[in-house]
């Protein structure tokens, strides 16, 4: 299945692009699709300090992924 990940701030400036599209296996939830992008980026993604949208809603990294399916990957917001 194809899912398209979407970076947004400080990820997309490290990452250096704004999205790209990930072939993954069926069954795949979010939290397989953070390891992998943890290790093809190392040292960027920090799982405890991420937000996570599937189809432009906040997910829970269990969910099932499914084709087509776009996520965004977001630092989590700090500031007054």
């Amino acid at each position: 299945m194809d899912v398209t990940v979407k970076y947004f701030a400080y990820y997309r400036e490290r990452v250096g692009k704004d999205s790209e599209k990930i072939q993954l296996d069926q069954g795949k939830r979010i939290s397989d699709l953070i390891d992998m992008l943890m290790a093809r980026y190392p040292g960027i993604f920090n799982e405890k300090n991420l937000f996570v949208a599937r189809n432009y809603r906040y997910a829970d990294r269990g969910e099932a992924l499914s084709d087509g399916d776009v996520v965004a990957i977001m630092p989590h917001v700090s500031g007054g």
